[in-house]
């Protein structure tokens, strides 16, 4: 099998292709010694590293990015039937959450180009019940902040952003560049391996995104068993920490996360460069705006033809993936509980043409080559 036919992922990540790096050997090293490995020093480094990346308040490290916004939601003080709008299309985590603590999942469509919520739509769909919005920044791409902010301030309600897929990525609101999750009053990330920042393993954050001890004690609490001291259990609440191990690896790619968000900038470009010709298939919208990194390239292709594409470049050794293949309000778990007061038509067609080829960092010159020639290969084949 020749170098070009090898299986190239979806994603890897970089330490399988350079191996532990010294600087990370010798840290955890010193944390085997120590035998810190929960709520270690490099916790509260990594909060308050991540905080001044963000140019936030701070940052409050968690297990992973679904306990970010559980966390997020049970903070707010909610009661059983409030409504939360989030998107119908994405992953569903938010809506799971929502659905955990009693609340009403309100879903709105997304635009077809941009994959993110419909403002339009959002108006729509708000009632007396209306808490909070919640949108999600899918492939990376920010949703449209500025329009979202005015909104949630008309109907004064709050905003809880979902970020696990556009760290490093910036929204404009009101003329200024704003990182992506920090615009909102609380932000949610995940260090999910594949994320624009991934940790070996498990792991998210919750932003705080104002001057606010109140809401930033809650959540603390929160995510340490509604401990105000320990041992004083004054709230309900959850366990869930960042491990110290993880807290040092996410220490390691923060101090190198601006080299691999232009490693998936350049990639993502290289791709659009190449397929601006194909008709077939339609781009996303990497090369139009400023800031964004990609977390997915996800391309759309004409329905009777995705799978074929797919099934062509799985036959060469390129491995590609559906996000996602069902919309929220048609999943099993969720349609019981869901409220639609909107047209989902866009959520309803994007699980039948969306295609996600790979593009991470550690990506190889010869891989995107592979993969660039393959897509071209089909569409030039098909059209015989």
């Amino acid at each position: 099998m020749t170098e070009t036919f090898k299986k190239i992922p979806i994603f890897r990540p970089e330490v399988t292709d350079t191996g532990l790096p010294q600087e990370l050997r010798i840290s955890i090293s010193e944390l085997l010694k120590q035998g810190c490995f929960i709520r270690g020093r490099a916790v509260l480094d990594f909060e308050n590293q991540l905080a001044q990346y963000l140019s936030t308040n701070n940052v409050i490290a968690v297990g992973n990015g679904t306990d970010a916004l559980l966390a997020a939601l049970m903070a707010l003080e909610l009661n059983k039937g409030d409504e939360v709008i989030t998107p119908a299309f994405g992953y569903p985590a938010a809506a799971e959450m929502i659905c955990l603590l009693g609340l009403t999942p309100v879903l709105v469509d997304v635009d077809w180009n941009t994959f993110n919520f419909d403002p339009v739509q959002l108006e729509e769909a708000i009632s007396p019940k209306t808490k909070v919005i919640l949108p999600l920044h899918l492939f990376g791409l920010p949703a449209r902040m500025d329009d979202i902010m005015q909104i949630a301030d008309k109907y004064q309600l709050t905003v809880i952003e979902d970020a696990a897929q556009s760290l490093g990525s910036d929204c404009v609101v009101d003329g200024k560049k704003r990182k992506s999750g920090t615009v909102a009053s609380l932000g949610c990330t995940s260090f999910f391996p594949s994320k624009n920042l991934g940790a070996w393993g498990d792991g998210g954050a919750i932003f705080v995104n104002r001057d606010d001890p109140k809401l930033w004690n809650r959540l603390r609490s929160i995510v340490n068993h509604g401990q105000e001291k320990k041992y004083f259990h004054t709230m309900l609440g959850m366990n869930s920490r960042l491990d110290t191990v993880q807290a040092e690896v996410l220490c390691y790619y923060l101090s190198r996360f601006g080299d691999n968000c232009r490693r998936r900038v350049r990639i993502a470009s290289r791709y659009t460069e190449s397929f601006s010709q194909l008709e077939s298939l339609e781009l996303p919208l990497c090369a139009e705006v400023n800031s964004y990194v990609p977390n997915l390239y996800t391309v759309k292709v004409a329905k009777d033809r995705r799978d074929a594409l797919q099934s062509f470049l799985n036959k060469k050794g390129i491995a590609s993936q559906v996000y996602y293949p069902l919309p929220i309000h048609r999943q099993k778990a969720y349609a019981p509980f869901v409220r639609t007061p909107v047209k989902l038509t866009n959520s309803e067609q994007l699980p039948f043409c969306v295609l996600s080829l790979p593009c991470f960092p550690s990506m190889k010159e010869w891989e995107q080559e592979a993969v660039i020639s393959a897509v071209k290969q089909f569409f030039r084949e098909s059209h015989v």
